[in-house]
């Protein structure tokens, strides 16, 4: 998201889709498993779910932008047959 960004509760904005803006950050949310480098985004896109505005749609649309353009970067989960007891951390 844009440093100069500020997402509030906007009237002047006009209202969007809410069934197309609650898929699209359902799909972001997903994707916070692996990429946690955008969960803050995510999370203060999906404030807006009950009355979505075209500013919350267009910050959404530039998170799936960012995504698009970093395909590499992320958290990998490998499969192991064993567990290391020193892999267990609490």
């Amino acid at each position: 998201m844009h440093p100069t960004t500020h997402l509030g509760l906007e009237e002047e904005s006009t209202k969007v889709d809410v069934t197309q803006y609650k898929a699209m950050n359902g799909s972001l949310l997903y994707l916070t498993a692996s990429r946690p480098n955008v969960l803050f985004n995510v999370c203060l896109c999906a404030r807006f779910q009950k009355e979505p505005r075209e500013v919350h749609l267009t910050t959404v649309k530039r998170i799936f932008r960012y995504l698009i353009g970093t395909p590499n970067l992320g958290i990998l989960f490998k499969r192991r047959e064993s567990l290391d007891s020193q892999a267990i951390v609490m």
